[in-house]
Order: structure tokens, then C-alpha cells, then sequence
């Protein structure tokens, strides 16, 4: 339980770095960009992030997977072939990916093309990503600390270099050089657990045909969660864009941590038993919803003061997006729970597939007539009930394989908390003259709050958590 503890918690300061460089150096570029420019930003940052699924062709989750079983039944030799058969997929597809845009963004007008080529080291760094191995051994504290030192540098060189939005281009090129650099990390340890390249692919046709399945709904997914953006751009201005874009940074950075119960969870699960996975499951819904809903209310009673103090007063009209935004705290690591955790882990990569795939086409349809209308609010409603339509997807299409009633027994009780949470948090007066002082101490103060109604409420989900702290302060 401490090893599967350690795991959440490393991967949870990866999954924070792979958002904590833009988030730290938000408040100093949303004053030296303005909203117009970093808008520019947003549209081409998510278009690569589209272009970078046709880089991994879903090899992300398949390898987790596949590596977590070997690492349980299999041997050394099956790890190596394993690795290097899935990372042959990824690394001729990124090569042909990285060679059309190269040729497409060079010989044809394309919209902010000049600022689309520097950001090919991004396409670099998602075909020689190996981190998914790393994930699939269940080692994630090798993958955090190494990282850690890319991340720092490029926050150095952000502060030195980026001092008007005519250095834009500059801000480009260090966030994706130094992605790629995080990503060629990985590849220093890689001879610890596995030996020489081997000849062919990995299960070919098995595989081939999971990438397929995969690879279907990572295109739906990334396109209303990537493609939003550059679709908001076509009916609006960038300053909308960057209303948009920035009312998520947040909520996403806090996603990172709760979905990386998601991440640990799924090799572990892939390992168990239908009896051992029913218990995993329920504990880890209850520890997802538990963190989603204390995250998502600390954040919905603080944005009034948080927007101003931390991306400046132009941003001020984009409070409304980020207090709403906080939802997809709650929903997204919820359906990641019978997605991620209980559907690949299982081999139901169909159904898995089928709730983004829906996703998709209704977030098209939402966005065209919302962001006409409506703007980055638009686009925000559409994204919200597409989150919403998928996370019931999710539940309702492997309602086979789990006990609704076992799992979601306590659920309703954390929902309650955190209506009672929010509601305190949103009366408490302001006091202090500081914004930083008044957010600090509103935030521990709901945190006591909703800790000790967990508790008052005598949730199954309390024991875990003593047992946790006892083990971890025992042995350390």
C-alpha cells in the first residue's frame, strides 16, 4: 500500500512538471504577452498537441499495460522485446508525422506557420517519450527527479530572455526544446532493464489492431480538449482564446494530480484479480472523488481574488470560465476511474473508445453554435457537457464488470461535503488587505473543514488514510 502510495506521489510531481513550467511563468507572461498575444500561443500550442497523437499512436497506454503484466508474469527477455517491438510503432510514426509538417508548414501559407515550425521539437519529444515504460514498472521516482532539472532551466531561460511580446517566438522555442529534452531523459536508464534493440514489432497484429482501437478515441479526445481552442479562434478573436486557455491552466494542473491516481492504478489493476480489482476499485473512486471535489471547491471560493493577483486585471473577465471550469476537476478523473483503471486495463479498448468518440462529435457540434454565439462562455458550456455526457458514457458502458451500489456507497456523502465546504468558503469575510493571505488561509481553513466532516460522517474511506499515515510515519 506505501510502494502504491510512493506511486501516486511521484507521478502526481511529473504529471504537476509536464504543466508547472507554463503555470509558474503565467503570471509574468500574461503581463508581458497581454491576452492578444498569448492567444497567438494558445491556438498553436493545441494544435500541436493534436499533432503530437499521430507522434505516440496510443503506444502510451498500450505499452503501460503490456509492460505491468510482463513486469508481473513475464521476464527480462519479454520486457526487452516488449519495449523495443511497441517503441518501433512510435518511432516511425513520428518521423513521418514530424515530415509532413515540416513540408506542409514550409511550402504552404499556413496560419502562424513560422511559429508552428518552432514548436517541432514538441513532435520530437512526444515520438521518443518513453516515459510509459517507466509507468508500466511502477517506477516513477527515477522519471520525477530527472525531469525536475530540464524543468528549472527552462523556467530560468523564460525569465532571462521572454521581455515583450515580440519575444513570443522565444517562449515557443524554450517550452517545446525543453519537453524534448525531458523526454530524451528517459533513454539514460533504459539499459538498467532491458537489452539491445530486437528485430521486429511487438505482436504485430494484436498490436496494430489496439493502436486502431486506441488511436480513434485519442483523436476524439484531443479534439475537444486540444482542438477547442484554434475552433474558438475560427469564430472569435485571440484575446477570447486566451480567456479560454487560461481559465483551464488551474483546473488542468490539478487534474494532473488527481488523474495520476489513474495512471498508478491502471498497471496495477491490469495485475489483479476480478475480486482484488473490485476493491481497488471502490478505494481508488472514493480517493479520486475525494480529491477532485476538496480540490474543485478551494479553487471555485478563491478565483475572484486568484485571476487578478495571478494573471493580472486585464485577465479579470475570464473569472467567470475558471470558477465553472473547476467541474472538470471532478468529472474528468471520475470517468478516468472505469476508463483508465477498469476498461485497458481489462482489454475493453472498445469501450473505452466508444464515450470520446461521442465526446467528440458532440463537442463539434456544441462549440460551432455556442462560440458564434457566445464566445469563450460558449465554449466553456460546450466542453462542460461534453465532459458531463462522457463521464455517464463511461459509468453506464462497463456497469457489466462492476457493483454500482459497492463502489458509489459513499459517493454521494463527499458531494455533500463539498456543497458544505464551498458554501463556508464563499462566506468567509476578507481578513486580510493581502490576496495571497486571504486565499492562503480561506484554503486551509475549508481543508480542516472538509477533513474533519469526512470524519464527522464516519466514511469507510477515513481507515484507509489512518492506516496510510501509521505505515508511512512508522517506517519513516
Amino acid at each position: 500500500m506505501k510502494r502504491t502510495f510512493l506511486n501516486i506521489l511521484y507521478n502526481a510531481v511529473y504529471q504537476i512538471f509536464l504543466v508547472l513550467v507554463p503555470l509558474i511563468t503565467v503570471p509574468y507572461l500574461s503581463r508581458i504577452l497581454g491576452p492578444k498575444t498569448y492567444g497567438i500561443y494558445s491556438n498553436v500550442n493545441n494544435i500541436v498537441q493534436f499533432l503530437m497523437i499521430f507522434c505516440t499512436l496510443s503506444v502510451s497506454y498500450i505499452g503501460m499495460r503490456t509492460i505491468s503484466q510482463i513486469r508481473a508474469f513475464g521476464s527480462g527477455q519479454d520486457l526487452t522485446k516488449a519495449f523495443w517491438g511497441l517503441w518501433y510503432f512510435q518511432a516511425i510514426a513520428g518521423f513521418v508525422t514530424i515530415v509532413i509538417v515540416i513540408v506542409v508548414t514550409s511550402f504552404f501559407h499556413i496560419k502562424y506557420g513560422q511559429y508552428l515550425l518552432l514548436m517541432v521539437p514538441y513532435l520530437i519529444s512526444a515520438q521518443v517519450d518513453i516515459s510509459w515504460f517507466f509507468q508500466g514498472l511502477a517506477d516513477f521516482g527515477r522519471v520525477v527527479l530527472k525531469n525536475t532539472a530540464v524543468k528549472l532551466v527552462s523556467v530560468i531561460l523564460i525569465l532571462l530572455w521572454v521581455k515583450n511580446p515580440g519575444d513570443l517566438w522565444k517562449y515557443m522555442l524554450i517550452m517545446s526544446a525543453s519537453t524534448m529534452l525531458g523526454s530524451f531523459v528517459f533513454w539514460f536508464d533504459i539499459h538498467r532493464y532491458v537489452g539491445g534493440p530486437v528485430k521486429h514489432f511487438y505482436q504485430y497484429r494484436a498490436t496494430v489492431k489496439a493502436i486502431i482501437t486506441l488511436l480513434i478515441p485519442q483523436i476524439a479526445t484531443q479534439i475537444y480538449t486540444s482542438l477547442d481552442k484554434p475552433i474558438l479562434g475560427l469564430f472569435q478573436n485571440s484575446t477570447q482564446v486566451a480567456f479560454y486557455d487560461n481559465s483551464q491552466r488551474i483546473s488542468n494542473m490539478v487534474l494532473g494530480i488527481v488523474t495520476s491516481i489513474s495512471l498508478v492504478i491502471m498497471p496495477k489493476m491490469a495485475g489483479e484479480g476480478k475480486k482484488e480489482q473490485r476493491i481497488v476499485l471502490k478505494k481508488s473512486l472514493e480517493a479520486t472523488v475525494m480529491l477532485g471535489t476538496l480540490f474543485a471547491v478551494i479553487i471555485m471560493a478563491n478565483t475572484k481574488e486568484f485571476v487578478p493577483f495571478f494573471f493580472g486585471h486585464k485577465f479579470i473577465p475570464m473569472t467567470p470560465l475558471m470558477f465553472f471550469f473547476t467541474l472538470t476537476i471532478i468529472m474528468i478523473p471520475t470517468g478516468g476511474v472505469f476508463a483508465n483503471q477498469f476498461a485497458l486495463a481489462n482489454h475493453r479498448d472498445r469501450d473505452y473508445a466508444i464515450p470520446v468518440i461521442v465526446g467528440a462529435i458532440l463537442e463539434v457540434v456544441l462549440s460551432y453554435f455556442l462560440d458564434q454565439l457566445y464566445g469563450a462562455t460558449g465554449a466553456m458550456i460546450a466542453i462542460l457537457i461534453t465532459e458531463f455526457i462522457v463521464l455517464l458514457l463511461r459509468l453506464w458502458i462497463v456497469r457489466d464488470g462492476y457493483d454500482f451500489k459497492y463502489s458509489f456507497r459513499e459517493i454521494p456523502k463527499y458531494f455533500l461535503i463539498a456543497i458544505i465546504v464551498l458554501t463556508a468558503g464563499m462566506l468567509l469575510p476578507q481578513l486580510f488587505s493581502s490576496a495571497f493571505l486571504n486565499m492562503l488561509v480561506k484554503s486551509i481553513i475549508m481543508f480542516v473543514l472538509y477533513i474533519a466532516l469526512m470524519f464527522l460522517l464516519k466514511l469507510d474511506f477515513n481507515q484507509d488514510i489512518i492506516l496510510l499515515l501509521k505505515k508511512f510515519f512508522t517506517r519513516g
